[in-house]
């Protein structure tokens, strides 16, 4: 008797060695996980720091792991053969931020934070899931050309921006003004008195901005769309008076070691270069690298831009050597189907006459319309 036992307990003991290395070589190739609870057969995962995913026959039981990247966008796939499987998303203080069951095959997106605790509970699951942060996707971009100061246009430009403001709540928009003066105007809307902007008037001075017309666009925006927040993306234009008044206020404040003060000096340094080498291709180059910034700050808000009509042809070349591509051009190659633009100079052409003389050239006598006049040069320092 005891030498039949012996062989029950030989017996046994080899079918559990050989069961233990059946189990081993099916972990190590990834048919059955390490890790986590209960059983999951042909078990295929991949992970890295922003995804996660897996693929198996059929999966009970938990599984976590910790993701993390800088966007805040998470895109979730899952392939349903049956079963269900629970999702759960933790922020570092263990708090949930998405949570859902899934019982067929789906896709979905949820916000999440930059460092998140993904869980999956799965109850006879068959399938798989693809789990990963995904940049957000941008905001749509309206661009407007303009010929400046004109007041048509003008007229056109604040329906437009009144009209995305109260209609589709859209705060940003950009200008064709440098970082500081847009930061200055910034100010100037939140104060009680339009002392800034009288000083950037004064500033303006010999320049398209330095109108009647002009000044009454942004009073009005102050006044209808309080909530406005305006952004500049060209070179430095006066940067010798507004710019180095916007970078003393930076150091009265205490912010010498701000990213302001840092933008400031940029720009400062753009417009140094432009006035002095006069070179119209490095300012289209530079307002593009500006404005990139300046969206992209804005994790898919949708915004407006004003800008001269030379600047916003999706298929133009800059205006001055006609060899590389002007800002919108070179926005149209990123943003795709995202950006939108439209010239409004034909308004200025639809402008009532002030006055019509009659003038002679050889024989024949000619109407000469007369509109008014509008500086069409560069900004100046």
């Amino acid at each position: 008797m005891k030498t039949g036992k012996n062989k029950l307990n030989q017996t046994t003991v080899i079918v559990l060695i050989v069961f233990l290395i059946i189990m081993a070589i099916l972990a190590f190739t990834g048919m059955i996980p390490i890790g986590g609870t209960g059983i999951a057969l042909g078990w295929i995962e991949h992970k890295q720091s922003d995804t996660w995913s897996a693929d198996y026959t059929y999966f009970t039981g938990r599984r976590t792991s910790i993701l993390r990247d800088a966007d805040d966008t998470m895109h979730i796939e899952v392939t349903t053969d049956g079963g269900t499987l629970d999702i759960t998303v933790l922020d570092t203080e263990g708090n949930p931020v998405f949570s859902k069951q899934i019982s067929e095959t789906s896709s979905f997106d949820a916000e999440v934070p930059d460092q998140v605790t993904v869980s999956v509970k799965a109850q006879g699951h068959k399938g798989g899931f693809d789990i990963s942060y995904q940049p957000s996707s941008p905001g749509q971009i309206f661009l407007y050309g303009e010929e400046h100061g004109v007041e048509p246009i003008l007229e056109e430009e604040f329906q437009l921006w009144s009209t995305y403001y109260h209609n589709d709540g859209m705060r940003d928009l950009f200008v064709e003004l440098p970082y500081y003066t847009a930061e200055f105007m910034n100010l100037w809307m939140q104060s009680e008195n339009d002392e800034i902007l009288d000083a950037l008037y004064e500033d303006w001075n010999g320049t398209a901005m330095h109108t009647p017309e002009v000044r009454a666009f942004y009073e009005r925006i102050k006044s209808e769309c309080p909530e406005t927040i305006f952004h500049g993306t060209d070179v430095g234009h006066q940067y010798n008076t507004t710019g180095a008044r916007f970078l003393e206020y930076l150091q009265f404040n205490g912010k010498a070691q701000s990213e302001e003060f840092a933008l400031t000096q940029e720009a400062i340094e753009q417009g140094k270069f432009y006035y002095e080498h006069r070179d119209q291709v490095y300012r289209e180059n530079v307002m593009t690298e500006n404005f990139i910034r300046e969206f992209e700050k804005l994790n898919g808000a949708d915004i407006m831009g004003i800008y001269g009509s030379a600047h916003t042809g999706t298929e133009a070349m800059d205006y001055s050597t006609n060899t590389v591509p002007c800002m919108a051009n070179q926005l149209s190659e990123r943003y795709t189907e995202s950006l939108h633009a439209t010239d409004l100079t034909h308004l200025a052409k639809e402008m009532d006459a002030y006055k019509v003389d009659i003038i002679q050239i050889g024989e024949k006598e000619y109407e000469a319309s007369y509109f008014g006049k509008a500086d069409l040069t560069a900004f100046s320092t």
